[in-house]
């Protein structure tokens, strides 16, 4: 027997004015109309929620056009065949955006097309009491039960053969909301996990991005792998699983790749490392800058965490196929960094990443093992490599620092070296210091510009100009010149060098 459960929710003060507004103009059009979903699961977990959906009983394209002239907001379509509509609302709103969908025939019909029980809560809207914010909520299928004990359920059997974008939504959901997926779930997942490879890229992209957002994001990635999704999702990983690595290293080049997220978790303080306690964690560089860079989205949306994440994932994806036997009987993997980031590229165009958030992640895959080659045998590096280290990782110049740090926890695991360790801290550091002091550098005034170029030493406007222009910001950037005067002798000495003629 199905539990029974309190069907009313009391809506927050600051809500019920834009759910009143949708049940008027419902009211207004005579339409039928219903809150569903995650609002609703929300409200009754105690959650904030600022999306809002809404089944509509007849023109969902009228009514999204209504309720965005009487909310201020901005009308699209997400679907015009499948009668899936969007209001967005001003800054400040109650509400991000609402969705609006065409239902099925009754409440009752469209809750048991929904895909997990806790997502299929409906409360009619001519129902709702403006004044006291109370919504009578509709539960045919256990889902406040369910919520009650933290279960994800699916509503039916064939839920994700209605559509596989389900799958990894049901890992996110279970992560996001602290659930777990009940047994029977588990196994419909897991034989329908193949699915997944014909889901949309867009769709695939977002439900990653905002898995891989959540704390302890690692334990996220081991459920996709074991429930059979991640090499679906990823193709590419599928020969690094039992790649044996040098003896350094605790795992093979697969499970390498997921423990690397672990420990970037950990050092984020956003997970459990078991391999290393407060001494090695105390060592690890964590100023505000930093974490204001990994609290910073990148276009669309995408935090700069999640794609850290997502390149520690992947930063070895390259390695089977690089794999040589030296003649001292060493593994190495030549060149893989490289070969890596070109076939992350190929992955993330696949699944429709921006072209900057592409950037960043192979970015940092080509440029994972680079931190402790610019500092060898103990000598910090120049301040000229650190530059043209932020000039060839941009964006990923410190996200690849904290990859470093994890590939190497990931490594060593429970053998970690901590004077080795502490080296390659060092190194970060010194990193982190001197990216700093010549961000600042680069904000001062150029000591020299296009145009004294042209007029001093005759250039001709074309591609030698921004040679000489940045050689130049490169020299001021890491202080070795400071005035016009020392930049004009700079550039008399570079143009004049055989090799730039």
């Amino acid at each position: 027997m199905t539990e029974q459960m309190s069907s009313e929710i009391t809506v927050a003060a600051s809500q019920r004015a834009v759910i009143a507004a949708v049940a008027e103009t419902a009211a207004s059009l005579d339409i039928p109309a219903a809150v569903v979903g995650g609002f609703l699961r929300d409200t009754v977990l105690g959650r904030p929620s600022v999306d809002l959906d809404v089944a509509v009983f007849g023109d969902a394209g009228l009514m999204t056009q209504r309720l965005a002239e009487t909310l201020n907001g901005t009308a699209f379509a997400l679907s015009h065949d499948n009668g899936m509509y969007r209001v967005t609302l001003p800054p400040g709103s109650a509400f991000d955006q609402i969705d609006l969908g065409t239902a099925a025939s009754t409440l009752e019909a469209d809750l048991g097309r929904r895909d997990f029980t806790a997502n299929a809560l409906g409360a009619r809207l001519t129902d709702f009491n403006a004044d006291s914010g109370r919504l009578a909520v509709m539960d045919t299928t256990g889902g406040l039960a369910d919520i009650k004990h933290r279960c994800l359920r699916a509503v039916a059997p064939d839920v994700f053969r209605q559509d596989p974008a389900r799958l990894l939504r049901g890992v996110r959901l279970a992560a996001e909301l602290g659930f777990t997926i009940e047994p029977q779930t588990a196994d419909l997942l897991r034989a329908d996990a193949g699915l997944a490879a014909g889901v949309a890229g867009e769709r695939t992209r977002e439900e990653l991005l905002r898995l891989l957002a959540l704390p302890g994001a690692g334990a996220s990635v081991t459920q996709l792998d074991r429930l059979g999704l991640l090499t679906v999702i990823f193709p590419e990983l599928t020969p690094s699983r039992g790649v044996e690595q040098p003896k350094e290293h605790a795992w093979d080049v697969f499970n390498h790749q997921l423990q690397t997220i672990y420990a970037l978790d950990w050092i984020m303080g956003q997970g459990d490392w078991p391999h290393a306690d407060d001494s090695v964690g105390d060592l690890i560089p964590m100023p505000p800058e930093v974490t204001g860079y990994f609290n910073t989205p990148t276009g669309r949306g995408a935090g700069r965490l999640a794609l850290t994440r997502l390149a520690a994932l992947l930063h070895d994806v390259a390695k089977p196929e690089t794999k040589i036997l030296t003649d001292s009987g060493r593994i190495r993997f030549f060149g893989h960094a490289q070969k890596g980031a070109e076939v992350v590229r190929q992955i993330l165009e696949r699944l429709r990443f921006s072209h900057r958030e592409t950037l960043l992640v192979t970015a940092m895959v080509r440029a994972h093992l680079r931190p402790v080659q610019m500092g060898p045998e103990r000598v910090l590096p120049t301040p000229r490599a650190v530059f043209r280290y932020l000039r060839d990782t941009g964006e990923g110049a410190v996200g690849t620092l904290y990859l470093s740090l994890a590939d190497h926890l990931a490594a060593r695991g429970p053998a970690l070296e901590l004077d080795n360790f502490r080296e390659h801290v060092t190194i970060v550091s010194y990193i982190l210091a001197e990216l700093e002091r010549q961000a600042v550098k680069s904000r001062e005034t150029p000591l020299i510009t296009g145009h004294e170029l042209q007029q001093r030493f005759g250039l001709k406007p074309g591609p030698a100009i921004g040679r000489v222009l940045a050689a130049t910001r490169e020299a001021q950037a890491t202080g070795e010149i400071h005035t016009p005067a020392e930049a004009a002798e700079f550039v008399r000495e570079f143009i004049n060098r055989p090799d730039d003629n």
